[in-house]
Order: C-alpha cells, then sequence, then structure tokens
C-alpha cells in the first residue's frame, strides 16, 4: 500500500451520548487506491463513513488526511481540507438543472476557473452534457448518481467518500456506477466506499475492510476476499464464486 492519504484510528462515534455505533474502527487509504467498507446490515458501515465526513459526532480516535487532524472538523469545511463526501440520498437538488447543480457544488473555485471545470466534469460524463438542461430530477437512478459524483469531484478532492453509490439501481446501472469510479481512479482520485453489493465492489476494489458491530473485523485484498472464509463467516453467509461487476450482491 502507497503512503496513506486518508487514516483512521480507534473511532468512536454515534448519534446519542453514550450509545456508539462505531466502536473502535480503524482503517488506512493510500493514495490512488479504491478501499471499500463491507459489513452485515446494521454492521455501521454509514455511520462510519458519515463520522469521517463530519455528519456523525465522534467520540473518540483520530481521522487524518494527508497528515491533518480533521477529527473536530465541521462537515461544512470538509470539501476545502480535500474530503468530498457523496451521501446515498438526496446527494442532488432535483428541482434544478443539472448545469445549476454542478455551479452550485463551485463554491469554493474561483469564479474565473468554473466554466472551464464544468466542461470538465461534462468531457468526464458525456451523458450529463447531453442533459444540462434538464431537471435533476427527470434523470435516470445512474444519471443521478453520476451527477452527484460530478458534484463531489469539480472541486478536486483528495479523497471522494461515497455512501451506497449503487443503492436501489439497476443491474445495468450498477455496472455503469462501478465503471465510472475505475476511472475516477485512474485520474489519481482516492476512493473510500461503503457498499452493500460486496460483489460489484470487490470486482473494482485494491482493499476491503469487513465491519461488525462497529468494528473492522477483517480486511485484505478485495480480489481475495469473496473467497475468504473468514469473510463468509464474518458477512456472506456462505462461500460464493469469484466476483464480476454488475448484478446484486
Amino acid at each position: 500500500m502507497s503512503e496513506p492519504v486518508l487514516l483512521v484510528r480507534d473511532l468512536v462515534a454515534g448519534y446519542e451520548p453514550g450509545v456508539p455505533i462505531v466502536r473502535g474502527a480503524s482503517i488506512s487509504v493510500g493514495k490512488g487506491e479504491i478501499v471499500v467498507v463491507l459489513g452485515p446490515n446494521g454492521a455501521g458501515k454509514s455511520s462510519f463513513i458519515k463520522a469521517v465526513a463530519g455528519l456523525v459526532p465522534i467520540t473518540s480516535g483520530t481521522v487524518l488526511l494527508d497528515g491533518l487532524d480533521i477529527t473536530a472538523a465541521p462537515a461544512h469545511t470538509m470539501v476545502r481540507l480535500g474530503l468530498a463526501f457523496v451521501p446515498q440520498t438526496e446527494n442532488i437538488f432535483p428541482q434544478m438543472s443539472v448545469d445549476d447543480n454542478l455551479k452550485v457544488a463551485c463554491g469554493i473555485l474561483k469564479p474565473r476557473d468554473i466554466p472551464a471545470r464544468i466542461d470538465e466534469m461534462y468531457a468526464t460524463f458525456p451523458d450529463l452534457e447531453r442533459h444540462r438542461r434538464m431537471s435533476a430530477g427527470n434523470l435516470s437512478g445512474g444519471q443521478r448518481q453520476m451527477l452527484a459524483v460530478a458534484r463531489a469531484l469539480i472541486v478536486h478532492p483528495k479523497v471522494l467518500v461515497l455512501d451506497e453509490p449503487s443503492a436501489g439501481l439497476s443491474p445495468k446501472f450498477v455496472s455503469m456506477v462501478f465503471e465510472m469510479l475505475t476511472d475516477i481512479r485512474k485520474s489519481g482520485v482516492t476512493i473510500l466506499l461503503v457498499e452493500q453489493n460486496a460483489k460489484a465492489a470487490l470486482a473494482i476494489g485494491d482493499r476491503a475492510y469487513v465491519l461488525v458491530e462497529g468494528k473492522d473485523r477483517h480486511e485484505g485484498v478485495a480480489s481475495e476476499l469473496w473467497n475468504d472464509p473468514v469473510v463468509a463467516e464474518l458477512y456472506l453467509g456462505q462461500r460464493p464464486s469469484h466476483p464480476k461487476t454488475g448484478g446484486a450482491a
């Protein structure tokens, strides 16, 4: 693994004081990696990733971004620090056009740089350019997820953090989303991904962690974990075949 750009140590977090959902989880994400966080329902995956993004109160532990301690940073400053978060739901403005969604996301950029950066996003996601004047709420599920990711990428983040990007999508759009994430990684962006679709996520990931009851219980090379008996015991329930991108988990 390369030098970690995101390092989470012994994180304890939860919505109510004294009721932790994340119970001492630790992960490391190397520069340019796709790291996947898996786990059974109720394992605390989404709470963990939201705590990293400043959206769930942290009781103890440390979150370091490129060596900078961002543990106590409020959510609205995370983009300026270099961490962009794409939530599972409510990640676009449905009443606004695709173009206006992108413009709103450019808040920390210099005004003179905004037109060129929007053009770069349209070059990366040509399907969005074809619908740039359309209300975002009329996009397909896969196109909405593209727009949500484009909004996050437009400010040049160091780390892109996503919560269940394939949730609710058809197999066709699941494949599209994971291919998109692979292309984004090739551009140099580091990705931390929480995903219930273990098969598709492990197919594109470099490494993966398994969370159980708010604690990281196992980790390894993503391509090897699908057939790992420890993962089968902790999460999968049985030992399935080798992962292939697309389809339901």
